[in-house]
């Protein structure tokens, strides 16, 4: 037994190593809590442990990394400019500058990036230092690397950079490898897609040659003047189940300008915000509802009104919120939506959309399915299902402005006989998208109406 206490400690670490790490992160800001150093990108100081008892209640510092995240960075001048006046090491500013044989800068790959996955900033992990005890820990690098990208520092963002010139440790051609990293132009600056594998293959991100593939069989459409449009002319009237009129002088005492009714369905809560206040209901639905903050202060008929909307929602909301998605489905599967025979029948009114639907020029049916979380814009994977095929086929961006994008990936069937029709299907799906996205927004907002106030024509 040694009687060095820090190679004991160092000799814990590496018996107890099995890739396992800890990180510590100190974010530095100004005094004022902005980010630091007043650009929009974010200085990380990172501890690097390695836990070496079974309950992880001692870890030991193996290393220290400082990284830097840049914020949704809007041009290439604002990227460059924050690595500029930041403490970076890396040769990052020069980097993301630098065209690579194609011609085209880093920034617009980020940008392309930010648009897929929805991920809106650029992780640079700048200095790495390893304490000298624990360099020879297999695949420490690796480890260090990934769990960075993947906590705090990075998982916001859509590609990471290193520079491992300005480390104390080499990076070699394996671990380089085992983060899919490949070098940036001539810069010396290595770069990694912060995705998962699943999405880089379906999306072809990373081609062999570099670059995004976003493929040469592409179009788009504007659809915001559609729906403006739509708008202007008389409205599809819905058959709805509507619940029951409230008394006028109940619904009379609801707040003019109603913002959004916020439901909270694990504890039955609902939250009315107006333009200055939230008014809040508590309790499980069907029980007697309790009113809290400004709601019970507020005078007596708008108290009576905020425990039957409480007692409403919970009773009629669920049902009706199926009935959307209905109406949704059909105008997603036939391209119109059903109008009430009955003008005295319970209705709600939808937008008079326009068709959008197009053939698609082969065998099987294409469906969407969305990638990732709910972000803006919604990326939807192209997937064509005919029989036993489940081939994913292409690629479709929907904007909440009504600017939808899609494409064909260049590996799927470059020989197809007809591209251009096939890249216009995709289109319409997406517009279809689009549009249903506004009549759920639409029937949505006459639900709550209807709810709220119970003054809707169709009773």
């Amino acid at each position: 037994m040694t009687d060095d206490p820090d190679a004991a400690i160092a000799q814990h670490v590496h018996d107890a190593w099995d890739g396992s790490l800890r990180l510590v992160h100190i974010t530095i800001t100004d005094e004022d809590g902005d980010a630091w150093p007043g650009q929009d990108v974010d200085r990380w100081v990172i501890d690097v442990r390695v836990p070496i008892t079974d309950d992880d209640a001692q870890a030991v510092s193996v290393a220290e990394v400082t990284a830097f995240t840049s914020r949704a960075p809007g041009s290439l001048e604002d990227l460059v400019l924050g690595y500029q006046v930041s403490d970076v090491a890396g040769a990052f500013a020069t980097a993301v500058a630098t065209p690579d044989a194609t011609g085209e800068t880093f920034f617009a790959l980020q940008t392309s990036a930010t648009e897929m996955l929805g991920a809106p900033d650029l992780l640079a992990i700048d200095r790495l230092t390893v304490r000298p005890a624990y360099r020879t820990l297999p695949g420490l690098l690796p480890a260090i690397v990934d769990a960075v990208r993947h906590g705090p520092a990075g998982r916001t963002a859509s590609w990471v950079l290193v520079d491992p010139s300005v480390w104390d440790v080499p990076f070699s051609d394996e671990d380089r490898a085992a983060g899919d990293f490949v070098p940036w132009a001539d810069s010396g600056v290595l770069t990694s897609m912060n995705a998962a594998p699943d999405d880089l293959e379906r999306l072809s991100l990373v081609p062999p040659t570099g670059g995004i593939a976003v493929g040469a069989r592409a179009d788009e459409v504007h659809l915001g003047d559609a729906i403006e449009h739509a708008m202007t002319l008389p409205a599809i009237a819905v058959p709805f189940d509507l619940p029951p009129k409230l008394p006028a002088s109940t619904w009379a005492a609801a707040p003019d300008d109603v913002h959004g009714v916020h439901p909270d369905e694990a504890t039955g809560s609902i939250t009315v915000e107006t333009h200055d206040e939230q008014l809040e209901v508590v309790g499980s639905p069907g029980t007697a509802p309790q009113l809290v903050g400004t709601s019970a202060s507020a005078d007596a008929a708008t108290q009576d009104w905020l425990r039957a909307v409480h007692q409403r929602w919970w009773q009629y909301e669920p049902d009706l919120h199926a009935r959307i998605h209905e109406v949704v489905d059909e105008y997603l599967a036939t391209g119109r939506i059903e109008s009430a025979t009955d003008e005295l029948a319970g209705h709600l009114h939808a937008p008079d959309l326009p068709p959008y639907q197009t053939e698609w020029p082969g065998t099987g049916t294409v469906v969407l399915e969305a990638l990732g979380e709910d972000t803006e814009p919604v990326v939807f994977d192209a997937v064509l299902e005919d029989g036993s095929r489940h081939e994913h086929i292409g690629v479709v961006v929907v904007h909440e402005s009504g600017h939808v994008r899609a494409f064909l990936h260049d590996e799927w069937e470059p020989g197809f006989a007809e591209p251009e029709a096939a890249v216009a299907h995709l289109v319409s799906l997406g517009a279809g998208e689009f549009f249903a996205d506004a009549l759920h927004d639409e029937l949505s907002a006459g639900v709550e109406h209807a709810i709220l106030t119970g003054d809707v024509r169709g009773h």
